[in-house]
């Protein structure tokens, strides 16, 4: 018998969440199916996987409970995989009808799951509170819990940190189109999976660029402001690189940049955040120290700088970090030697957290 992994395929869940699924030594215990219809009426298997089920950012619509209902009456085991990018309320009411239940990040305080959180995070809610920015597409409500006991139920699993790096996002479409032809197997293997690149250099003789900031803001007002306010902050100064480029000269500058700014995007956790790691450059990102996530790549003056939500110490840490080279190269490379090592460590963890279910 196997296990059956429903997906819902996109770029994030083949190329990134779905990473430890494609293990070599775990490939062969998983048979993929993005069909909720094949799983109620001809699947055999007595376990289920659900990956990246009723996520969709752009456009969040409430979770299918009659779905989620009936698939708990077929199979024995259910294990739920979250596919939200950011810590928050979401998806709580499937909760019950899970065996186990996952977040790819999790809030260090445990009470912020009882409390109710603008856009279901916890800096969108930050931003409608202090600043009063509301969204144009009204909110859908979330359950909150009314004990702590369901929400020491939600277990941590792994970010975006694992997958495809650099990412190419036509490499990555074609992919898609075909795991949901029924090859995701073929899909995975246009790009080369894996494990860290050898160390960068980094060195700052040869790294042109002082502070990438090319940013986008993302389609939600509340969620975008953290970002437009760097935005605003970095627009006109000089130290900072903005706009927005071709993918291919993106990744050449962040090889030239000595530091990458990378606020909240959909979550906390961002791609960019990776890329700057991989490429060399010292992470400057909003304090983090609120969620647990895996990789961890988060360690306040270890591995990452963390900056005021508001950004209101941005350009004192750039000057100081411009100005210490030594310090900027130090925890950059710690930084990558950090994620490296966690990485190389992703059979263990897989197996650690499904030790009674892939055995």
């Amino acid at each position: 018998m196997k296990i059956t992994l429903l997906v819902n395929y996109e770029r994030i869940s083949l190329y990134h969440t779905m990473e430890p699924f494609f293990l070599k030594e775990y490939r062969r215990l998983f048979y993929f199916t993005s069909s909720a219809e094949y799983c109620l009426t001809k699947d055999k298997n007595k376990i289920l996987f659900m990956e990246r089920w009723f996520q969709n950012d752009r456009d969040p619509k409430p979770p299918d409970m009659n779905l989620i209902k009936r698939l708990r009456e077929k199979y024995q085991t259910l294990v739920f995989l979250d596919g939200a990018p950011h810590a928050g309320n979401h998806l709580l009411e499937i909760i019950p009808f899970a065996d186990r239940f996952f977040h790819k990040s999790l809030f260090k305080d445990p009470g912020l799951y009882r409390r109710p959180l603008y856009r279901r995070r916890l800096f969108s809610d930050y931003s409608h509170r202090k600043y009063g920015i509301t969204d144009a597409r009204p909110e859908i409500e979330s359950p909150l819990f009314t004990s702590g006991e369901n929400a020491s139920r939600i277990e941590l699993s792994w970010n975006i940190g694992l997958g495809d790096y650099p990412r190419r996002h036509t490499r990555q479409r074609i992919g898609v189109a075909l795991a949901r032809a029924g090859l995701p197997g073929a899909g995975r293997k246009i790009f080369k999976s894996g494990r860290c690149p050898p160390p960068p250099d980094f060195s700052s003789s040869r790294r042109r660029i002082k502070i990438h900031a090319r940013l986008e803001p993302v389609l939600s007002e509340s969620t975008a402001y953290q970002r437009l306010v760097f935005i605003k902050k970095t627009v006109n100064n000089p130290l900072f690189v903005t706009g927005t480029v071709s993918q291919g000269r993106y990744y050449r500058e962040l090889r030239d940049s000595r530091i990458v700014l990378s606020p909240f995007g959909w979550g906390e956790v961002c791609f960019r955040d990776f890329e700057a790691i991989l490429s060399g450059a010292l992470l400057f990102k909003p304090d983090m120290s609120h969620l647990v996530t895996w990789p961890d790549v988060y360690r306040p003056g270890e591995t990452y700088v963390p900056l005021d939500w508001d950004g209101e110490d941005l350009e004192e840490k750039a000057d100081y970090y411009l100005a210490n080279d030594e310090e900027r190269r130090r925890i950059a490379g710690n930084a990558f030697e950090c994620y490296r090592g966690q990485l190389s460590s992703l059979g263990e963890r897989f197996a650690g957290i499904f030790a009674g279910i892939i055995n």
